[in-house]
């Protein structure tokens, strides 16, 4: 007895010829000159000319028939149709249970599901896979009082504020003769500082590898049931036969 997996892998390649065959039978049907054929005999009236007779004969012999055409692509036909069949009556008594680390997480669940389930887990991933991080190079701390999984920066940012001020240069002390020369230069002054807090609701980069190895995790746990599950005997069923014998009105 096969197995599911078995199954799953030549049940694609019958569909795929079934429907090259159909398409054959289909386009076949629209040649008249396949179903048809004739023999045409010259008989000649004078006895004399008889001998052309055999000159004039003339056979076109019938490539097939509609029932031969129909035959051959029922033989395609139900090949796929059991096997479909097969394979879908089988899903319905396929299953596994997800299992991580040891623990079910999820029991008996059937084929499809693990197949569906496996799809969306991978599209989650890619979901915590864009999750922002932390800024690097910044010491971080919870911070309750901001909020619920609100952090902030440990040691605040501090930068100067600075003014431009003209402050007077002297170029030359004053003499009996001269009065001081001064002159007006723009220096920059420090007035105050800037002191910034940050705050962030990203997480960590350590929270964001975690969580993203738990995903994985559990895509490894749904794709070894779904192993599991495809490892299920197949269930008999031939029916492609039957619809072809009703067709026909056997």
């Amino acid at each position: 007895m096969s197995q599911l997996h078995e199954l799953l892998a030549v049940e694609g390649d019958l569909a795929g010829q079934s429907q090259k065959i159909m398409a054959e039978t289909i386009k076949s049907f629209g040649r008249n000159e396949l179903f048809n054929g004739h023999t045409k005999v010259l008989k000649m009236d004078d006895e004399n000319r008889q001998g052309e007779e055999e000159a004039g004969f003339e056979s076109v012999k019938l490539t097939t028939t509609v029932k031969k055409r129909l035959d051959y692509t029922w033989d395609s036909l139900i090949r796929h149709i059991d096997a479909f069949s097969q394979k879908e009556r089988t899903n319905q008594e396929a299953k596994a249970d997800i299992i991580v680390d040891g623990a079910i997480i999820a029991k008996d669940v059937p084929v499809t599901s693990l197949l569906g389930l496996e799809k969306r887990l991978k599209e989650i991933r890619s979901i915590y896979d864009s999750i922002p991080t932390l800024q690097q190079g910044v010491e971080w701390v919870e911070s309750p009082n901001d909020g619920e999984d609100i952090f902030k920066s440990k040691y605040p940012e501090v930068r100067t504020k600075t003014d431009k001020v003209l402050i007077p240069v002297v170029l030359y002390e004053a003499t009996k003769e001269h009065p001081a020369q001064v002159k007006e230069v723009v220096k920059d002054v420090v007035v105050g500082k800037f002191v910034t807090e940050k705050v962030s609701g990203m997480v960590t980069s350590a929270q964001k590898s975690n969580w993203i190895g738990r995903i994985d995790d559990l895509i490894r746990a749904v794709k070894q049931a779904r192993k599991r599950a495809n490892n299920t005997e197949v269930v008999k069923v031939e029916i492609g036969k039957k619809f072809f014998d009703f067709i026909n009105g056997k």
